[in-house]
């Protein structure tokens, strides 16, 4: 039985950040693993609508729209766009990792075998089949034959597993929130990092809002520890 104890708002969306972020982690060990027997998508499954996005992945062109679209820097260099992809890839994670967090007190269903893979399958259809066609960073479902739906859906149930172990750890665990935060304060994180070495490309707030957001948490969550 799941440890009950008493939680904060910021407790509550510190956790879910880092777990929603080790779950992406683990997808992408998945990813890595898979490699080899992962299906390729039919080819005329999606036409990108410019030509730089027929050799990126959608995490890229994610990635290379906000700082050369919104922010209007760069251009990005092919090592600075794959940083950058990493980070978008990790940040979608740790948004649904909140999402999770909530829920599961709010319904105490959602913490279960089935539950977890309900949000899991939830992440899938809501991120591949809705989200990444409405931009134009995938094709629309029924385009893509049965078994690349399948991968998918195993990445993301591999993606749902790892929020819920993470979350379980943290019931148990009262430091990891405070080690997570500080670690993400003092840029020590792969997202840190690749912050670090873009700052020349990306907007100073971009990079210092969440420094200083991570540095209040990690703040916050040192004194609910002490």
């Amino acid at each position: 039985m799941r440890r009950t104890r008493r939680k904060t708002p910021i407790r509550t969306l510190v956790e879910g950040m880092v777990a929603g972020a080790i779950g992406a982690g683990v997808q992408s060990l998945f990813f890595r693993s898979t490699a080899r027997i992962a299906p390729k998508p039919p080819k005329d499954a999606f036409v990108p609508p410019d030509r730089e996005q027929a050799s990126e992945t959608a995490l890229e062109t994610t990635a290379r729209r906000f700082v050369e679209g919104m922010a209007r820097r760069g251009p990005l260099d092919e090592r600075a766009k794959k940083r950058l992809g990493e980070l978008v890839h990790y940040g979608v994670g740790a948004r649904w990792g909140v999402l999770f967090n909530v829920f599961r007190d709010i319904y105490p269903r959602l913490w279960s075998v089935s539950g977890v893979a309900g949000f899991s399958a939830a992440v899938w259809m809501i991120d591949d089949n809705l989200i990444l066609p409405a931009f134009k960073l995938a094709g629309w479902p029924q385009r893509y034959p049965l078994r690349s739906h399948a991968y998918a859906l195993a990445a993301h149930l591999v993606y749902g597993a790892g929020v819920a172990g993470a979350l379980l750890a943290s019931d148990y665990a009262n430091l990891v929130p405070l080690v997570a935060a500080v670690a993400l304060a003092r840029g020590r994180t792969a997202g840190g990092r690749a912050l670090e070495r873009t700052r020349a490309i990306v907007p100073r707030e971009v990079v210092e809002g969440p420094r200083h957001l991570a540095a209040a948490i990690a703040r916050r969550a040192r004194d609910l520890n002490h």
